[in-house]
């Protein structure tokens, strides 16, 4: 992409405190940031990067940069002088319009200008407070590319931003597009962009500025509209001051407060597609939107991407939902352009939403595991890695006088740690923040690798410092010794139970919390005890790890099929 950007750019990227991807330079509390970054993935033409080069001399207000560039497109494509294209800008009449000389050539693309200059002009910190992170073109064509939109159908966006979505779908129609958004330059940019789009109707967009979660009447007095489609990329983030509040949920995402009032305004033959963060489907506080999709609606499809928005890096995926609720339901699970139809029958008890059909081989396993669940991790102790707050400062490459090893995440490996790579001086009152010092130098723990999809857990009697990216867990497991909890969790099988229940990029203390533990015997104990100071010893040959399965599989009385299933997990 660089090679389409002029060094004046990359000058003035630089001076918004970016890098030429877009990323900052250094990290921050985003929620305080002032800095910037390029909206690189939203847009990548060079007509795009030489708008947005046009722009960054002004220290105008965005509003009026905004407006600006919506009466050159204006202009540019013909339609300025129109009556009803007077009439949308009228509102707006307040802001500035600025000397900014463009060629009416640089319009010339099917890119979102307008939503691509708008984001690379916040801040970092309005960005993420607001939840302004505008969908990226492949997302949307995946999202309503094969809506076609007739004259007797509607299709809605709640949280339009400049208008992705409504952009997206294909129709003759335009008046039967329907936008909202908290933002007035959202609004102003998408009716720009509708208008611009369908230039040879003489239309007003059916879009309005309000917010959809409190908002009650933004098209009709009655507020008895219905739609036929309702998709969008809904604002994530916790509602802190609890603005937002439905009886049925308890938690405060904004992105579930969004769907379940989404999926009140359908009509009973429509859908609803909602782009969400990750978390949705795995983390515990979000069980309660989880159990109202289940026992409230009927699941068509989910999409899982594994791209990120400009400046964030949660992991998300799509859902399809329709209002009419199903027992049995079996919908598509797509990731990485394959198709996993799982199955489900939904009871009083049902609170998650599996991505992976299992077999009659999984379910006997899982099955075994459950009728021999004894104790849990949920009354362990548990601490954090230290996070420095400046780890090119605080992090040392020599051991010095002060210093002592830190480890990673990287130098944890099943039951042993590599050698260290870095020294810290442990001054918990200059560190941004740490756990207590006990729990770095317990007599026994264990430290496990926080980003990872499988758990990997060391064990370590040498009171070790970790950083953020390693954390701590001193099990207190019922006839279990520390050892043997490390062998449990190292296992085939345990990788097996947590892969196949949580899809993270990380190991959660509320995950790992969920695996049950069986009640074994003292010669149980010793026997994995002895696999593991072996392990500890000469390191973790094959031979050894497959003792540590075998046992592991006799105490569940696991047969030689699913032995086999097992064994592809370690």
């Amino acid at each position: 992409m660089n090679s389409l950007v002029s060094q004046t750019t990359i000058n003035n990227w630089t001076r918004l405190k970016t890098n030429s991807k877009g990323r900052l330079r250094q990290r921050a509390n985003k929620t305080l940031s002032t800095k910037r970054v390029v909206a690189a993935n939203y847009a990548q033409s060079k007509q795009a990067m030489d708008l947005l080069e046009k722009v960054l001399p002004y220290q105008s207000h965005i509003e009026d940069i905004i407006y600006t560039l919506c009466i050159a497109k204006l202009k540019a494509i013909g339609i300025y002088h129109l009556k009803h294209v007077k009439e949308v800008l009228e509102p707006y009449v307040a802001y500035s319009e600025l000397p900014v000389e463009i060629s009416p050539l640089i319009w010339n693309t099917d890119e979102d200008l307008l939503g691509f200059v708008y984001q690379s002009l916040l801040s970092e910190g309005e960005r993420n407070a607001t939840g302004q992170y505008y969908t990226q073109a492949h997302i949307v064509q995946d999202m309503v590319g094969d809506i076609v939109l007739q004259q007797d159908k509607n299709f809605y966006d709640p949280c339009c931003g400049s208008g992705a979505f409504l952009l997206g779908v294909k129709t003759k129609h335009p008046e039967n597009l329907f936008g909202s958004d908290i933002n007035p330059i959202a609004v102003l940019i998408a009716k720009v962009n509708l208008l611009a789009k369908y230039k040879r109707h003489r239309f007003i967009p059916n879009i309005v500025c309000g917010d959809f979660l409190t908002a009650n009447h933004l098209f009709d007095s009655k507020n008895t509209l219905r739609f036929d489609y309702i998709c969008t990329n809904p604002p994530w983030g916790t509602d802190k001051r609890r603005v937002y509040h439905h009886s049925e949920l308890d938690s405060k995402e904004k992105a579930s407060q969004c769907l379940f009032k989404a999926l009140q305004m359908l009509k009973s033959d429509g859908y609803l597609k909602f782009l969400l963060p990750y978390a949705l489907l795995n983390i515990d506080i979000h069980k309660d939107i989880r159990s109202y999709i289940i026992h409230h609606s009927t699941i068509d499809n989910i999409s899982i991407y594994h791209d990120h928005f400009d400046g964030v890096f949660t992991k998300y995926f799509s859902i399809q939902l329709r209002p009419k609720h199903v027992a049995e339901q079996q919908y598509c699970v797509i990731d990485d352009n394959k198709c996993n139809y799982v199955s489900i029958v939904v009871d009083k008890d049902t609170h998650s939403i599996p991505l992976f059909s299992i077999n009659p081989i999984e379910q006997s396993i899982q099955r075994k595991v459950e009728n021999k669940a004894h104790d849990y991790l949920t009354h362990s102790q548990w601490a954090l890695g230290i996070v420095t707050g400046n780890n090119k400062e605080k992090l040392l490459d020599k051991c010095c006088n002060g210093a002592e090893a830190i480890y990673t995440g990287k130098e944890i490996q099943p039951y042993r740690i590599s050698p260290e790579k870095k020294y810290i001086c442990f001054i918990p009152s200059q560190l941004q923040q740490c756990a207590k010092e006990a729990y770095y130098r317990a007599p026994e723990k264990l430290i496990y690798r926080f980003i990872a999809t499988k758990p990997v857990f060391a064990y370590d009697n040498r009171q070790r410092l970790c950083l953020n990216s390693a954390n701590i867990l001193i099990p207190q497991i019922d006839t279990m010794s520390i050892k043997s909890v490390a062998a449990f969790l190292n296992s085939s099988l345990y990788r097996y139970l947590y892969t196949s229940s949580f899809h993270d990029v990380k190991v959660l203390k509320s995950n790992l919390s969920k695996l049950p533990f069986p009640k074994i015997t003292k010669s149980q104990d010793i026997k994995l005890v002895q696999l593991v100071d072996e392990i500890l010893q000469s390191g973790a040959t094959a031979q050894l790890l497959a003792a540590i399965n075998e046992e592991i599989y006799k105490i569940f009385d696991l047969s030689e099929v699913e032995k086999q299933l097992l064994n592809s997990y370690q």
